[in-house]
């Protein structure tokens, strides 16, 4: 499995400035940040775009890969110089499909991610708004 997932994977390179991915487009690789920084922003409803995080060396971004509609929900540009593994969705999910372990796996640590997030945007919007 390990082998297969090597398989439908590439590194790519990015600059501090370039844009990885933006929100709405269709997802088609799950990306993993092997060194650099990436600035992960979301659009508000009046189009002002808001940084939510900063994806370093381990995160996962670009999860909207494996889990439909595959449309990615972020935008990501570098924000230092960095490395990505790129890992094809299509073949992730067929994996996932026939190991059920390895599904529930990947599953978990994206879960684990999101709260993470999730937890740390709370905290920001409680500390926005303290009184």
């Amino acid at each position: 499995m390990l082998r297969a997932i090597s398989e439908a994977s590439t590194l790519q390179t990015f600059k501090a400035g370039e844009k990885l991915f933006e929100e709405g487009d269709q997802a088609t690789s799950l990306m993993i940040v092997k060194s650099g920084e990436v600035e992960i922003s979301y659009r508000l409803r009046d189009f002002r775009k808001a940084v939510a995080e900063f994806a370093v060396k381990g995160d996962v971004v670009c999860w909207s890969a494996i889990l439909a509609p595959y449309r990615l929900t972020a935008t990501a540009v570098g924000s230092k110089d960095g490395e990505l593994l790129v890992i094809d969705g299509t073949t992730l999910i067929g994996l996932c499909e026939q190991d059920a372990v390895l599904g529930y796996h990947l599953m978990t640590a994206i879960a684990k991610g999101l709260r993470e997030r999730l937890t740390g945007l709370r905290m920001d919007m409680a500390e926005k708004h303290k009184m």
